[in-house]
């Protein structure tokens, strides 16, 4: 399973929102061993970022890790740098290599 998010961040805030997201996702990722988390910034609009997490056993892990007070609190202040912002939780379908 995987986790995605779209986020268009405010002109100017783009240093912070990559600071603020990492923390975010720093005790998600020491609390859930084998899920790897990658942000991603779009070449040609940089502002425009892609969030992916991959390795998620089940939905109900994701649930958890959403759910959890630090991570709320932590996405709390990577809100306030956005313009927007879009998370979904992806199953695989198809996969070539």
């Amino acid at each position: 399973m995987y986790t995605s998010g779209v986020w268009v961040v405010k002109e100017g805030r783009e240093g912070e929102f990559a600071r603020r997201w990492q923390e975010a996702v720093d005790d998600a990722a020491l609390s859930n061993p084998g899920v790897k988390f990658m942000l991603l910034r779009d070449s040609e609009n940089p502002r425009r970022f892609v969030s992916l997490g991959e390795g998620w056993r089940n939905h109900d892990q994701i649930e958890a890790a959403l759910g959890a007070p630090g991570y709320q609190d932590a996405m709390a202040a990577v809100w306030r740098v956005l313009e927007s912002g879009e998370l979904s939780t992806l199953d695989l379908v198809a996969e070539v290599s």
